[in-house]
């Protein structure tokens, strides 16, 4: 019989989980870094950094937050790493930061630049899913976390249970 030393991963995403949330997603974090790093500053100008953070960076996580929801330390690392790419005037020198992240997340009709904020699009993806929850009782998938978490309740009355998965208690 074979055994697996590190067990792999399955859809981009670790096989096994820690109990650190953190921990369990630092290959995120180390992949959005390399992705910075890869792009010198001093190569890209103002427009071409949008376009990096929006189409690659802040797809990166997109399936992951489609399944748990990101702690809120995680958010604000990345927000911060990709701020400091934004305002960044060359190669690894600090750029002065001359909006609130918050300012830039807005919407582009808003005065923003339309970057994703981490938080909210997590939480907009996990709403998404409890919907399909709600309106697809007969999937096998939600067939199966009812029969585990709320087998003689409905949806709206379920709890997160000692024990309860990642995924689960991110739906709720």
């Amino acid at each position: 019989m074979t055994t697996w030393d590190t067990p792999g991963k399955y859809l981009e995403l670790p096989a096994i989980w820690g109990r650190s949330q953190n921990k369990a997603l630092a290959w995120i974090e180390e992949k959005i870094m390399n992705k910075l790093e890869g792009w010198k500053e001093r190569l890209l100008n103002q427009a071409g950094k949008e376009i990096l953070i929006k189409a690659v960076i802040q797809a990166m996580p997109s399936y992951i937050m489609n399944v748990i929801k990101l702690p809120k330390s995680f958010c604000r690392r990345i927000c911060a790493k990709v701020a400091r790419f934004w305002w960044a005037a060359s190669g690894k020198e600090r750029g002065i930061h001359w909006k609130k992240w918050e300012s830039i997340t807005e919407s582009k009709s808003n005065g923003g630049l339309g970057f994703k904020d981490l938080e909210n699009q997590n939480l907009a993806y996990l709403a998404k899913q409890a919907w399909r929850v709600l309106k697809n009782p007969n999937a096998i998938w939600v067939q199966t976390l009812k029969s585990i978490y709320f087998p003689d309740g409905n949806f709206w009355t379920a709890s997160g249970k000692k024990g309860a998965s990642w995924i689960w208690r991110s739906l709720l």
